[in-house]
């Protein structure tokens, strides 16, 4: 069984550069573009099953992504919280730029080596500690979400063939930093790229990423 992870298209608060986890916004105009575009990538497989976050832009980028598929149709979604992107706490829809000298701060480093020398949980359970609120989730409790998600799909593993997850960057990001250690999963992970994984002997791996 093949997996395909399509981050959603670019939304305004992408656009706008602002941090956007549980926050949403529709796609732009460009956003749109590149959703058909990956669909008319995907066009001609026949996925068995369709799953998206549970959060508008992904919805509206995998129904955009199926208008271009000759097989299935935007009917076939099944939204799922366990894909959502991670929650900021209230450093939702804030700039990256306000949020990550503090994480640099906290460790004792330059802004600019955050992702060279800090690991997904340290930048994700720091800003849980930085949110004043505590509401940003920590990298146990995002990663806890995510296996619950896969899980719930691989259950039906014998019953299907591709399958297509409409999700968002960071949760890519965590999945795939999970099975391949040896990717680099601090590249910027594009509006509508495709991350595959294959699931066989009951082991997933990476085929494509960010592509």
């Amino acid at each position: 069984m093949k997996l395909y992870f399509v981050r959603h298209g670019e939304t305004y608060l992408n656009k706008y550069k602002k941090m956007q986890g549980w926050s949403d916004s529709p796609l732009t105009k460009e956003g749109e573009a590149i959703a058909r575009k990956t669909g008319k990538r995907l066009g001609n497989i026949p996925f068995s099953g369709i799953y998206t976050s549970d959060l508008g832009r992904t919805i509206q980028t995998a129904h955009l992504i199926l208008e271009e598929n000759k097989y299935v149709n935007s009917g076939a979604t099944v939204p799922m919280k366990e894909f959502r992107e991670t929650f900021f706490g209230s450093f939702e829809a804030d700039y990256g730029w306000n949020v990550y000298p503090k994480i640099a701060e906290k460790h004792g480093i330059l802004e600019k080596d955050v992702f060279q020398q800090l690991s997904l949980q340290q930048i994700s359970d720091t800003m849980k500690e930085l949110d004043p609120y505590n509401d940003a989730e920590s990298y146990g409790e995002f990663q806890l979400r995510l296996e619950r998600g896969i899980a719930k799909i691989l259950e039906n593993a014998n019953e299907m063939t591709d399958i297509l997850i409409v999700t968002h960057g960071n949760t890519i990001r965590h999945i795939v930093n999970k099975i391949s250690l040896d990717t680099n999963v601090f590249q910027e992970i594009t509006n509508s790229s495709v991350t595959i994984l294959e699931y066989q002997d009951k082991k997933l791996r990476l085929l494509a990423f960010n592509q």
